[in-house]
């Protein structure tokens, strides 16, 4: 599909993450340059005018011919209070309604609250024949998106994460029955924008969203914890924060070069040592069950 307009219905957290991806790996492609602040700003629905003033800067370096060869997306958006941010700092298409974006869209992306996907299908449903919906719900499967919008819709399912906004999510993917090749590459290329790409059975989406989807939201917990305790130590906080996630950071790298995690952790654990004594500490503490029962708990909900 040349060109796909992607219409995103919703633009809070995933949906604001997502859409700040593509653009930004739009504008890599386009040659834009943008300013520092501007990457490390994260996306809050704030500070308009100067997402507005960033946005210009940014296409200034790149003609109108290039910028034209080189996208490969138009991304329209309807998400009611964010619709002006949206469009202010990264230059979208604002569709009047639901039902607009998707008569307009090639594909459309639903990245609302679950409660209320059912009642937009209904909405949008007359106008999906032939397109492409991508669902992103934890607890909203294929199947029940199709009893609403019936044949000749092509429904694919993604479980991305937070880490999507700066294309280094772990996204979770299936398609429908009867996708075509050239369509399911339409969707993976707008994945592929957003993270790391994992095309699984349906069926395990609650266990990925159990050990992907929600997991910054664990690690994060752990990393603040890390950092609580090295301020009770006596050190820096912004210091033990850029450290924990420093260490993090190299040893998931480790992990994905091919290093089991326990043999990475008996190396790091030296007889009668210091790591010992902490890890000792974990397991009193119920450290790994603690973890696992989150997990468990995630997947639960995601079934239900």
């Amino acid at each position: 599909m040349k060109n796909p307009k992607i219409g995103f219905i919703g633009g809070g957290n995933m949906g604001g993450a997502m859409i700040e991806a593509l653009w930004r790996a739009q504008s890599n492609e386009a040659g834009a340059v943008r300013s520092p602040a501007e990457d490390e700003r994260k996306f809050d629905g704030g500070s308009e005018a100067r997402g507005a003033e960033n946005l210009v800067q940014t296409d200034k370096n790149a003609s109108p011919r290039e910028c034209e060869k080189k996208t490969k997306f138009e991304i329209l958006a309807c998400a009611r209070s964010k619709n002006e941010a949206l469009r202010q700092r990264f230059g979208v298409k604002i569709a009047a309604s639901e039902t607009n974006l998707a008569r307009e869209a090639d594909a459309v992306v639903l990245a609302t609250k679950p409660a209320s996907y059912e009642a937009i299908l209904r909405l949008i449903a007359p106008e999906l024949a032939g397109k492409i919906l991508l669902l992103l719900a934890p607890n909203f499967d294929i199947n029940r998106a199709r009893q609403i919008t019936g044949d000749g819709v092509y429904i694919a399912r993604a479980m991305p994460n937070i880490a999507a906004c700066i294309g280094a999510s772990a996204t979770a993917l299936c398609f429908d029955a009867g996708f075509s090749e050239p369509k399911k590459e339409t969707v993976r290329e707008i994945i592929a924008k957003i993270g790391k790409i994992y095309e699984i059975d349906e069926a395990e989406f609650a266990a990925f969203t159990g050990i992907a989807g929600s997991l910054p939201a664990y690690a994060c917990a752990f990393i603040e914890a890390a950092a609580d305790a090295g301020v009770r130590g006596g050190l820096p906080r912004q210091l033990c924060y850029d450290t924990v996630c420093a260490a993090v950071e190299g040893t998931a790298r480790l992990i994905q070069s091919g290093k089991h995690p326990a043999a990475l952790k008996d190396e790091v654990c030296s007889p009668a040592g210091t790591t010992i004594e902490g890890l000792a500490a974990l397991e009193n503490g119920g450290f790994r069950g603690a973890l696992m029962q989150a997990v468990a708990a995630c997947i639960a909900k995601a079934q239900s």
